[in-house]
């Protein structure tokens, strides 16, 4: 997958994005929604492979400088339906590359034949709904201590909240 926008490329990652990878994924180590607490820079060499070689991950990338700030995460699941998941390097937040990444995906992603978009978070999240709301998703759902990222200090999973929203492919949502 290639998308052009504005001011990103949305692409298939490639091993030499690495080092970008690596960077914004060392700021999810101690992250408070969805951390990635295992991650260090030397399993960078395996991510990167696992992402280049997925058809789920997609870099976003800069157009000018051609650096990768983030991805798009869509992955399949049952009934035509993909679930989308972003991550965005700290230092290129609040600047609406998310909401301009995400937007282009699902555009592309719908054009493709997919009938339902949907994406979780926990609801203290609200940079994350928020977004969400911007691309054009609606609250279906609130779970009540439906996921667990982290453990306490005992070792048992500490449970979360979810929203859930979701968008119907406009050809799909005439029926």
């Amino acid at each position: 997958m290639k998308i052009e926008t504005r001011r990103l490329v949305i692409r298939n990652f490639e091993l030499s994005d690495k080092e970008d990878l690596c960077e914004y994924m060392m700021q999810r180590v101690h992250a408070e929604f969805e951390s990635y607490p295992d991650f260090t820079a030397g399993k960078a060499e395996q991510e990167i492979a696992y992402r280049a070689d997925s058809d789920e991950f997609f870099a976003i990338e800069l157009k000018d400088s051609h650096k990768v700030i983030g991805n798009i995460y869509l992955g399949k699941r049952d009934f035509n339906a993909k679930e989308l998941g972003y991550v965005l390097n700290e230092n290129y937040q609040n600047k609406g590359y998310g909401t301009e990444a995400c937007t282009a995906a699902m555009d592309y992603t719908f054009a493709h034949g997919i009938h339902r978009i949907f994406a979780e978070c926990a609801p203290q999240n609200a940079p994350s709904w928020k977004l969400m709301e911007k691309c054009g998703l609606k609250k279906e759902a609130h779970f009540i201590k439906n996921v667990s990222f982290h453990n306490d200090e005992q070792g048992r999973p500490v449970y979360w909240d979810t929203y859930v929203y979701a968008v119907l492919n406009q050809e799909d949502a005439r029926d």
